[in-house]
């Protein structure tokens, strides 16, 4: 599938709060990079719990393609950017929860795919200033 097409289609199944088939997108052994986590998320099944509780946490969330899809050969690279509400509890890595605080949130963020041989998602990268989106939500000063 031609990269314009796998970003949109990823797009569509994130929005469309479809754990299974974003997830689909990405090869099982597939590892993401997250400004928002300290350690990378490993795998398919993972990725899918992820997105699932990103959905838990901001049920309004979107993503808005910003700009356009750049290719070249397995890289891709696009913009999005992302409106939320913190409107459900946001569990933390450590065991800690923060309680929703209402908060509208809009940011833009930099995504880096590498694709395997069968047009998979092997590995990703969100860049994006988790210290603004923070500041935004109302948990840092």
């Amino acid at each position: 599938m031609p990269p314009e097409e796998l970003v949109n289609r990823a797009i569509a199944r994130f929005n469309q709060r479809d754990a299974a088939a974003y997830a689909a997108l990405f090869a099982e052994d597939a590892v993401l990079h997250d400004p928002f986590f300290p350690e990378p998320t490993k795998g398919r099944e993972a990725l899918a719990e992820m997105v699932t509780g990103i959905w838990g946490s901001f049920s309004d969330v979107r993503w808005e393609l910003a700009g356009p899809v750049i290719a070249n050969g397995e890289r891709v690279a696009y913009p999005v950017t992302v409106r939320m509400t913190h409107d459900g509890p946001m569990p933390l890595p450590d065991g800690t929860v923060i309680e929703p605080t209402g908060e509208r949130v809009s940011f833009d963020t930099g995504v880096f795919w590498t694709l395997d041989d069968d047009g998979l998602v092997v590995e990703e990268r969100g860049y994006f200033d988790a210290t603004a989106v923070a500041m935004q939500l109302g948990i840092v000063g």
